[in-house]
C-alpha cells in the first residue's frame, strides 16, 4: 500500500516490469474494503481504495437449500407418485419414475465473508497529487503508411533507479523525459493539425525529417521565365513559359529525431523535468510557443523595397522556445 492524505493506492503485484507485469491478473480487484470494491487507477497494477480498511470481505457462495424434485404432471400425483420426493429421497426411485419430475432448488445470494489479510505500506505521502492526464496525438509509420497513435503517460520516460525504488503511482513525482522519437511525432502531429495554410507550409512531412516554410507576400509581384523540358514535344519544350509569383517561401523549421539522424536535419532534443506535471507543462508550452511563431504572419518591409522583413525571421531553435 502507498498510503496518501487522499487516498490508499494497493496492489499485489510484486512486478515492476516484464512478463508478470503486463499479465498480472489481481487477486484484490474483486474484494470489498469497509464494504466497497477498489477503483481503477491510472497505473495498470494499482487500484486504489478511499483510507486504510478496517475490514476486507470477499463474496462467498451460499448453497442451495430444499434441494427437491417436483412432478411435471400434477395429475398424475399418487400414492406412489408424490407430488415432491426430497432429493435425499431420490434413491428410493427408479429413473423411470424420475423422468416424471423436474429437479428444483432454492438458490441463495453470495453473502460477504471476512477474510484475514496483511497489509505492507511501503509509502506515506502527504499532499499527494494525481499526475496530469497526456494525452498528445501523434504520428508514425506503419507498415508503409502513416498512422496516428497517442502519446499518454505510458510514453513518459523514468530513470531505471526510480522504477527500482519507488512504486508505479509514486513515479509521476520524480525525474522524467519524453524522447525525441516520442516528442518528434507528436511536434509532427500538431503542426499538421495547427498551422495556419495562409501563413506557412509543410515542405517536407516524413516519419524521419518534417520542415516548415513561411509564406511571405512580395510587395510587387514577380514575373519568371521558363522552359518545360519535361514537356512530350519537342517544341513544346523549346517554347517560353511564363510565371507570375505573389510570395515568397523562407524556412521557419524542421527536425528529425536522434534514431533517424537525417541528412543534415536538426535531432529534436528529449525534453527533460523534474516531474511529470512539470514535463507536461513544458511540453505544452513548446508546442504553444512553436505553433505561434509558425503561424505569425510576415511581411517585407515597405520602405526598404522588399530587401527586408518588417519582422525577425529565424529558423526556430529548440533551445529558444523550451522554457
Amino acid at each position: 500500500m502507498v498510503k496518501t492524505d487522499n487516498v490508499c493506492f494497493i496492489s499485489d503485484c510484486m512486478a515492476t516490469d516484464g512478463y508478470d507485469w503486463n499479465y498480472h491478473h489481481s487477486d484484490i480487484k474483486d474484494l470489498f474494503f469497509d464494504g466497497e470494491k477498489p477503483q481503477k487507477t491510472f497505473s495498470a497494477n494499482w487500484l486504489q481504495i478511499k483510507q486504510y480498511p478496517s475490514k476486507i470481505e470477499k463474496l462467498v457462495g451460499v448453497p442451495s437449500t430444499n434441494r427437491r424434485y417436483e412432478i411435471k404432471n400434477k395429475n398424475l400425483v399418487s400414492e406412489d407418485l408424490p407430488e415432491i420426493i426430497n432429493y435425499e429421497e431420490c434413491d428410493n426411485y427408479d429413473e423411470d419414475i424420475l423422468v416424471l419430475y423436474t429437479y428444483n432448488d432454492d438458490k441463495h445470494d453470495p453473502i460477504l465473508q471476512d477474510i484475514e489479510y496483511e497489509i505492507e505500506v511501503v509509502f506515506e505521502v502527504e499532499n499527494f497529487e494525481l499526475p496530469p492526464v497526456f494525452n498528445y496525438k501523434a504520428i508514425k509509420k506503419v507498415d508503409f503508411a502513416n498512422k496516428e497513435f497517442n502519446i499518454t503517460n505510458v510514453n513518459v520516460s523514468h530513470q531505471l533507479f526510480d522504477k527500482l525504488i519507488f512504486p508505479e503511482v509514486m513515479l509521476h513525482t520524480r525525474p522524467c523525459s519524453i524522447s525525441s522519437q516520442n516528442l518528434y511525432s507528436l511536434v509532427r502531429q500538431y503542426v499538421k493539425d495547427n498551422i495556419d495554410t495562409k501563413v506557412a507550409k509543410i515542405t517536407s512531412d516524413y516519419d524521419f525529417c518534417f520542415s516548415v516554410k513561411k509564406i511571405i507576400p512580395l510587395i510587387e509581384p514577380k514575373t519568371v521565365s521558363y522552359q518545360n523540358i519535361f514537356a512530350k514535344t519537342k517544341k513544346e519544350r523549346s517554347k517560353i513559359q511564363y510565371a507570375t509569383s505573389t510570395y515568397k517561401e523562407v524556412d521557419i523549421f524542421e527536425m528529425t529525431h536522434a534514431q533517424s539522424k537525417y541528412n543534415n536535419y536538426t535531432v529534436i532534443q528529449p525534453i527533460f523535468a523534474d516531474n511529470e506535471n512539470q514535463l507536461k507543462e513544458k511540453l505544452d508550452n513548446f508546442l504553444e510557443d512553436l505553433i505561434t511563431i509558425i503561424n505569425q504572419p510576415l511581411k517585407l518591409c515597405e520602405h526598404c523595397n522588399g530587401t527586408g522583413y518588417a519582422e525577425e525571421v529565424s529558423k526556430i531553435k529548440q533551445s529558444d522556445i523550451t522554457r
